[in-house]
């Protein structure tokens, strides 16, 4: 996980493409729910890089599920 917020922080889009299954499921600390990683990237383009997730799911060394903390 801390490798993810890492390529996050250097805003690598391509490698975090990479690390997201194709049908991953990402809730964002306001509770906005994006699938696919086109639609989490285009978002985190635009947000500054999260904190750790309070939940997140790997199937296959992808990650399928991601939920931000709140706040």
């Amino acid at each position: 996980m801390g490798n993810v917020l890492s390529v996050i922080e250097r805003q690598d889009w391509e490698r975090l493409e990479r690390l997201l299954d194709p049908q991953v499921h990402w809730t964002t600390a306001v509770e906005e729910h994006l699938h696919g990683p086109q639609q989490v990237i285009e978002c985190l383009r635009d947000d500054p890089p999260p904190a750790a997730p309070a939940y997140h799911e790997v199937r296959g060394g992808l990650i399928t599920r991601w939920i931000d903390a709140p706040g």
